[in-house]
């Protein structure tokens, strides 16, 4: 059967509606924000709120302690059986401790309602026509951050409105990309498509952002906390390595080979091959005098291939990739496009059998924007910016 437009689109609302029944299932039995399974009420947000709550009382020095931050988690949401770590960098304490200002709930509803607005207009910016934003509302690796609530939202909504005003207004694009410092392994790639693509305007708006948000979490929080970060980063890791969550969420191919069982040295050597690759797929695409959008695909899929820390949410920046290219020209980008939609349901799927969607997936777009690139080479490009 072809994958028509209407079709697609009636199986992705009829999957959402189903997601979403699931969501409301989970949230009967709810008591004082915990699940009847012992899990918080929207899930990750805990980590967010607890950690700038930590910081508002002045425990900054105490985030990463995880027995501290459960102590807080615990107040509460009395009788929670999981405990959710602070892995973040410095400067995202800008970020949530506004919300830590609020009660929890609030919070957390506060936080889902400006982040999905802000990922939903960078779509409606993106998306070929209004009809389109189907494909956005419906992304399972969005609506997944009505259950458990990420970054994957705001992620992908800075990095889509930064590709959309990358040429009309690289100042505020490269604000925008310094703005990712708060989730840096997802901004890897960013100063290369600037730098190849002679965006200087936009990279060294990006940079200005950049080192004043470090500076500026530096001389509030005291620059030692880059220090607990740093030393942070051996345990978030083994959060993965060590199977030390649930594998049903793992989004990067390293993750996903070591739920399926590989040794530590080939699952390390296979992640490390697909990265170097997908880090010159997307080089090559940057090289290319080809439209924004195309260079805006490879970016971000790309960038969901080099690093080993992603998981099931961060694929909403995937779905912005596949938005990218739309409308799909062949088989083949309709078929990257709905594997895009479906990398979300990896932690669905991964319960029968944790096989690599998310990264597979990536690679699909990625493909498809480098062969998007060497079809369009031949076309004029839009001038960089001074």
């Amino acid at each position: 059967m072809r994958m028509t437009r209407k079709l697609f689109e009636i199986s992705a609302v009829v999957i959402a509606i189903g997601l979403l029944l699931v969501f409301a299932q989970r949230m009967l039995g709810v008591q004082g924000y915990r699940l009847a399974s012992g899990q918080p009420l929207w899930g990750d947000f805990i980590a967010f709120w607890s950690a700038g709550k930590a910081a508002l009382e002045g425990h900054v020095a105490q985030i990463h302690d995880r027995v501290f931050l459960a102590h807080i988690q615990q107040t509460t949401i009395p009788g929670m059986h999981v405990m959710a770590p602070w892995n973040s960098p410095p400067p995202f304490l800008f970020f949530v401790i506004p919300f830590a200002l609020l009660p929890y709930g609030p919070a957390a509803v506060t936080w889902l309602i400006l982040t999905g607005a802000l990922y939903l207009f960078a779509a409606s910016k993106i998306l070929p026509d209004k009809r389109a934003l189907i494909f956005a509302v419906t992304l399972p690796a969005a609506l997944y951050h009505l259950g458990t609530e990420q970054v994957g939202l705001l992620i992908a909504g800075l990095n889509g409105l930064a590709l959309y005003w990358l040429d009309r207004r690289p100042r505020a694009a490269g604000t925008l990309v310094g703005l990712l410092i708060i989730k840096p392994h997802l901004a890897i790639l960013w100063p290369f498509l600037l730098a190849l693509t002679r965006r200087w305007t936009a990279f060294f708006a990006a940079a200005a952002c950049t080192t004043f948000l470090v500076v500026a979490a530096g001389l509030v929080f005291g620059f030692e906390s880059y220090r607990r970060f740093w030393n942070n980063l051996g345990p978030s890791q083994d959060l993965i390595a060590h199977l030390g969550t649930g594998k049903q969420t793992f989004g990067s191919l390293f993750g996903n080979l070591l739920a399926l069982h590989v040794p530590m040295p080939y699952a390390i050597a296979g992640h490390a091959m697909s990265a170097a690759l997908a880090f010159a797929a997307a080089i090559y695409v940057f090289t290319r005098k080809v439209d924004w959008r195309v260079q805006g695909a490879a970016l971000c899929s790309a960038t969901l291939l080099l690093s080993s820390y992603l998981f099931f949410y961060d694929f909403v920046l995937l779905g912005l990739a596949a938005a990218l290219l739309a409308p799909p020209r062949n088989k083949f980008e309709t078929a990257a496009m709905v594997f895009a939609w479906l990398a979300g349901m990896s932690v669905a799927f991964s319960y029968a059998i944790p096989l690599p969607l998310c990264p597979f997936s990536a690679w699909l777009v990625l493909i498809a924007s480098i062969l998007r690139a060497r079809s369009e080479a031949s076309r004029p490009a839009l001038a960089p910016q001074p």
